[in-house]
């Protein structure tokens, strides 16, 4: 497969680990509309990489509350 079909399939499976690689890999795109694309699909990945991001200091904020409550 190549680079923009499988960000395409990270974004899609929300593959936070796969976003990582392939951004770390960009390709040179001389093809202005694959290039819009890609800045598109890389736009979706920053916004799912900052949602689990979100979510795990949500968690995060919980495990210190459960723990607090717990502690003598």
């Amino acid at each position: 497969m190549n680079w923009l079909t499988d960000l395409k399939l990270a974004v899609i499976q929300k593959d936070i680990t796969s976003i990582g690689k392939l951004i770390k890999n960009i390709p040179n795109i001389s093809d202005i509309a694959k290039a819009n694309e890609a800045l598109a699909l890389i736009n979706e990945a920053i916004d799912i990489v900052e949602d689990e991001k979100s979510k795990a200091l949500i968690t995060m904020n919980k495990l210190k509350q459960t723990k607090a409550f717990l502690s003598p």
